[in-house]
């Protein structure tokens, strides 16, 4: 179970800490070396420390991600009788008798774990400063590994070829099967899975559209409010800061299936006017709930490097506040920022626990459509609809990526 989440929740710490080290550069690692640091020694004690801000957002990101994870402990731990807070909640909501006042308390233990997670990074952050971006134009020349450069390629393959190639081989094999009891030969091959997505099989194109708007749908509102959020608790001296910073981390510690259950209890109620509830909109609402910590904390670390010289400076020569954000800070927290979204995208549109609980009736996701395929026995073309949206996720973000490079608003 560690090694499997471990996997899943790598790419969460790989966007942060990449994005902040290109923000450190390459700099005052250089200087250690001209006074004799060895390579080695000027990372751990130069660029690692200076990093310190997005290695922290992701690593409670990741924390909070793993306590809330259900998918992983429901499908492995409960085989083996091991059980964790996520499966217990399930546990007393969906099992007679109905205990709503325990799966409470252990949903109150959830969110008590991450704000204490929350506090700790605070603690550290607090410490010392972090400011590494000042205004002064840096060179984007990248250093060589030296005799660091196989082992770290290796390290990198094998990290790759756990966290994704077996996986996705798996998947495929499965999609191209005729019939699950055949295994791997090759009369037993074939693309019918794939042909049945592209034909709308039970409704397979609708899912992938739904998914995919609702992701980015999710990534823009979440990244609007993410960076407003965060702008506002790190260079802003207004009250309450501290309250808005815990509240964008409260979602993160709280399961889906709480959220979802939240939701309905909140807007499906006869009385009101006007609600989201079976509609579209209920689940791009638990979406954002869910996912908004992601892009606030990418954004907060982004900021935490940035000098309050800068905002200064421009509004010394006449830039209201706004236009200092729009002109200044917001071009240079974007590469974190648009990493955030990239990721909030890919999450959102394989999101599962909230899509089975408040999908209004008759829509379809790409997790529900696959949880469903599993559930009539469909295994195949369920595994042809997950290898379909693995590559549409990964393509569109690298595609993404590399037309913000060519426009200069992400650096190589």
């Amino acid at each position: 179970m560690t090694m499997v989440m471990a996997f899943n929740t790598f790419p969460v710490v790989y966007f942060a800490v990449s994005r902040t080290v290109e923000a450190v550069g390459a700099r005052y690692a250089d200087v250690g070396r001209v006074f004799g640091a060895t390579p080695t020694r000027a990372f751990w004690r130069i660029t690692l420390p200076l990093s310190a801000p997005g290695l922290a957002a992701s690593l409670m990101l990741v924390f909070a991600a793993a306590i809330e994870e259900y998918g992983t402990p429901a499908a492995l731990g409960r085989r083996a009788g091991f059980q964790v807070l996520v499966t217990g909640i399930d546990l007393r909501i969906s099992d007679w008798p109905i205990d709503l006042p325990g799966a409470s308390i252990m949903s109150l233990l959830l969110v008590g774990l991450s704000l204490i997670t929350f506090l700790g990074q605070r603690w550290i952050l607090a410490r010392r400063s972090y400011q590494t971006v000042n205004g002064k134009p840096t060179a984007k020349d990248k250093r060589p590994l030296g005799a660091m450069k196989w082992p770290v390629l290796a390290a990198f393959v094998i990290v790759s070829f756990l966290a994704t190639g077996v996986p996705l081989l798996s998947i495929l094999a499965t999609a191209m099967s005729r019939t699950i009891s055949g295994g791997l030969a090759l009369d037993n091959m074939s693309f019918d899975n794939f042909l049945s997505v592209f034909q709308n099989s039970a409704g397979a194109l609708g899912a992938l559209a739904n998914s995919f708007s609702l992701g980015i749908g999710t990534a823009l509102i979440t990244g609007l409010i993410g960076v407003t959020a965060a702008y506002t608790v790190v260079k802003t001296k207004i009250r309450g800061r501290l309250a808005i910073d815990s509240l964008t981390i409260i979602p993160n510690a709280l399961p889906g299936i709480v959220v979802a259950v939240g939701l309905i209890l909140a807007w499906n109620m006869p009385w009101l006017p006007a609600t989201p509830y079976n509609t579209p909109f209920i689940l791009l609402l638990a979406y954002c709930c869910i996912l908004l910590p992601q892009t606030m904390r990418y954004s907060t670390a982004a900021f935490q490097q940035i000098g309050d010289n800068l905002e200064a400076a421009a509004r010394v020569f006449g830039a209201s506040g706004i236009t200092a954000f729009r002109r200044i800070l917001l071009p240079l927290v974007f590469p974190s920022l648009a990493s955030a979204m990239l990721l909030v995208f890919a999450l959102a549109s394989r999101e599962l626990v909230a899509s089975v609980v408040i999908a209004p009736v008759g829509m379809q996701t790409i997790a529900t459509f696959i949880w469903r395929q599993f559930e009539q026995g469909s295994i195949g073309l369920g595994m042809a609809m997950a290898f379909i949206a693995i590559l549409i996720t990964t393509l569109l973000p690298l595609l993404l990526l590399a037309l913000l490079r060519r426009s200069g608003l992400v650096a190589e």
